[in-house]
């Protein structure tokens, strides 16, 4: 999705709008770190962890059911007829 800004380009983070226009994003919280929160509150660098696919060899993010899309998730399709 794009953000509904006219002329706006940027992928919307929340609300329907981009970072740029007003969207907060939760950064971590130790101590002087500005990166973005991940799970839990903190950053990657701070002990967030995000799951990787279980497929032997692959190290990419787990989108559903313990895999990534290259290994079988399936990911939700736009619903409208557009």
């Amino acid at each position: 999705k794009r953000c509904n800004r006219e002329g706006c380009t940027n992928i919307v983070v929340k609300g329907g709008v981009c970072q740029r226009h007003g969207a907060k994003v939760k950064l971590c919280s130790t101590e002087g770190c500005t990166t973005t929160a991940v799970k839990g509150g903190v950053c990657m660098k701070h002990g967030g962890k995000v799951k990787e696919c279980s497929n032997e060899g692959c190290s990419n993010i787990v989108v559903r059911g313990g895999v990534c899309v290259r290994h079988g998730a399936k990911t939700k399709k736009c619903s409208s007829g557009i």
